[in-house]
């Protein structure tokens, strides 16, 4: 680019920085609150707006207190949420039982820096159970003097055990929903069922699965009305995958165990095959990385793929984050990226890798019934490792058969 192009281009920079700092501090003047001690739901509740006042009311389902002006309600939900604090804490998973206790112990007041996600803080805001406010200046989330003395009467045994079975839930579901991309809500719940030996109370079981989209927003539960689907948070048209599965009618979602499922809905988990640890490793020997960029690297590898882009975006990628030194370490590069991709879990084949998918076909080749000749063929997504691309109907199959793709792996 001539300096003219490259001046504007840094100028344009420099005033969307300017813009989303000014959006940010927008945000911050409307999100934290200046409360004075000691922190009361009468004296926190009249700083919300009525939307978010609204917001509280629905999230408890009360009815009938939608025409009450402003103030009026703010009166009203201090008086109720106490006694909703049962019903309230009994949909959570510990992870919020503990952050809330953790506040209660240090006197109602816990210090917390920008990194804190905000779709938590409103999550838990919006139950009118903690609420974000400044101190000399500093944030802080605070839990109103109201709500802890009933969390030291509903805290026992009984709470307990509700918050071990709502975290068991959760994980279980987000560790699917990482390996699935989508899922019907009725086939998640079945297997949460057969993975807790139990029947599960339907009715409490969406109200913590729905308690635990809006805090942590890593899946979306789609209305009924479009199939009744739970899908990764991240998926943009969760409707194409939803086709890749009923393409496969035949094929049941990979065989996860439990203990798996749940180190899955573990928070920032990254499911590093021994191909991926293999080229990571290649990576660190190369270059000087630290470990926080070359788990960055795995994550946006794996999105790469689940979105079902062509390999060559995965090379593109490394590419714009690697200096490549010559032709020859491209193609070093190329091999081990074509070995991640065919050993990478797919949303679109269920949880399987390409290879394990090509495996498990081949062993049931034999019999297979004759297919009309207008049945579709299902890709299977292995990529040749020598022509780097995806096998085509009439090219030779990967396999090493001598077989056409279509005649062996393809049927």
């Amino acid at each position: 680019m001539d300096q003219k192009t490259v001046n504007q281009l840094i100028n344009a920079m420099e005033r969307a920085k300017q813009h989303h700092q000014g959006l940010k501090m927008k945000q911050d003047e409307r999100l934290w609150k200046q409360v004075d001690q000691p922190y009361r739901l009468i004296d926190a509740l009249p700083m919300l707006t009525k939307i978010e006042l609204d917001d509280i009311r629905k999230q408890l389902g009360l009815s009938g207190m939608s025409s009450l002006k402003k103030a009026e309600l703010a009166v009203e939900l201090a008086r109720i949420i106490p006694s909703r604090l049962d019903k309230i804490m009994s949909t959570y998973d510990k992870e919020r039982y503990d952050l809330i206790k953790m506040i209660i112990k240090n006197a109602g007041l816990m210090p917390v820096d920008d990194g804190f996600p905000i779709s938590k803080i409103t999550s838990l805001r919006d139950a009118g159970v903690v609420f974000p406010v400044l101190k000399d200046g500093e944030k802080h989330l605070m839990v109103p003097v109201e709500i802890i003395d009933v969390f030291s009467e509903i805290d026992e045994v009984k709470l307990q055990d509700t918050i071990r079975k709502n975290t068991e839930w959760v994980k279980l579901v987000h560790g699917m929903i990482y390996y699935y991309g989508v899922m019907k809500s009725s086939e998640m719940l079945e297997k949460v069922e057969a993975f807790t030996e139990g029947d599960v109370d339907i009715r409490k079981y969406y109200a913590v699965i729905a308690s635990a989209e809006d805090y942590y927003q890593k899946i979306r539960i789609l209305p009924y009305s479009y199939g009744g689907y739970i899908t990764n948070d991240s998926i943009l048209k969760s409707g194409d995958i939803i086709k890749e599965h009923e393409a496969r009618p035949d094929l049941d979602y990979y065989p996860f165990t439990k203990k798996q499922l749940l180190k899955a809905g573990e928070p920032g988990f990254i499911d590093q095959s021994p191909e991926m640890v293999k080229f990571l490793r290649f990576l660190s020997e190369c270059y000087n990385l630290t470990e926080e960029v070359l788990e960055e690297i795995a994550l946006q590898l794996i999105n790469i793929i689940n979105s079902d882009a062509d390999p060559s975006m995965m090379t593109d990628y490394l590419q714009s984050m690697l200096e490549i030194p010559s032709m020859k370490f491209m193609q070093e590069l190329t091999g081990y990226v074509l070995n991640v991709h065919n050993n990478t879990r797919m949303w679109i084949l269920k949880g399987y890798t390409p290879t394990e998918l090509r495996r498990k076909e081949k062993k049931h080749l034999n019999p297979l019934p004759a297919m009309p000749f207008n049945h579709p063929q299902i890709p299977s997504n292995v990529i040749d490792m020598n022509t780097r691309k995806k096998a085509g109907r009439n090219d030779p199959c990967p396999c090493g058969s001598g077989k056409k793709y279509k005649k062996c792996c393809g049927k």
